[in-house]
């Protein structure tokens, strides 16, 4: 698969569909998840993919894909004065997600176990709203750190991890995203881990783990007033 393949298997989980080539819309409900505006995203040949909502006018549509020659991704400070000039006001998403190579997923860790969300413990640390699975290190007879899929369908999920502040800087982190990601291959899925473009201790997360980054991902999302 290409960088527009995994583009297109994440926006599937996020509930958004495609038509009529370059138009979205959402075709099912996922927690969390808005309708944007319009996406970008920078492929890892980095090429601009661009996609629009379809409930938006022909006209802005026009002048947003006319902006677009003029950004320098991530720079949008083009296509966001067009948003004002529909008085139209917005929030950026910046996202960077990667693949996980077989190579780190062949070991296993025996420090890892595997719950299920209605394990109390699992409740406890407060992961069982999301995969029925969890991926989780003990201590003491309770959970330290977890990895989850807090989206995951039949083709792929994406993680979500948490360590307890008291226990971070200890590699747990690194396994039990291992773990799941083996789990998810193992059913032959997908894994992705995706992160804010802000968040530090993720990209530090990405690279400790030798994830291959497949695409970054700007969303912007109409805000009501």
């Amino acid at each position: 698969m290409n960088s527009l393949s995994y583009l297109h298997l994440q926006m599937e989980l996020e509930g958004k569909g495609l038509i009529n080539g370059n138009l979205m819309r959402q075709v099912e409900v996922v927690p969390d998840e808005d309708m944007p505006i319009m996406l970008i995203a920078c492929l890892a040949n980095q090429e601009l993919i661009v996609y629009y909502d379809e409930a938006i006018s022909p006209e802005l549509q026009s002048d947003l894909a006319a902006g677009i020659f003029h950004i320098k991704f991530p720079e949008i400070v083009s296509l966001l004065n067009i948003l004002n000039s529909y008085k139209i006001q917005s929030e950026i998403g910046h996202y960077k997600t990667y693949l996980f190579s077989s190579d780190i997923v062949n070991s296993i860790d025996h420090d890892v176990i595997c719950l299920s969300k209605h394990d109390p413990k699992v409740h406890a640390f407060r992961f069982d709203h999301f995969a029925e699975q969890v991926c989780a290190i003990e201590r003491d007879n309770r959970i330290v750190s977890a990895c989850v899929s807090t989206r995951e369908n039949e083709k792929c999920g994406e993680a979500w991890v948490y360590t307890n502040p008291q226990y971070r800087h200890q590699g747990f982190a690194k396994k039990v995203v291992s773990t799941w990601a083996r789990s998810l291959m193992d059913a032959g899925k997908v894994p992705f881990y995706s992160h804010k473009i802000t968040n530090v201790a993720s990209s530090s997360l990405a690279r400790a783990l030798g994830l291959q980054p497949v695409f970054e991902e700007i969303s912007i999302t109409s805000i009501s007033t």
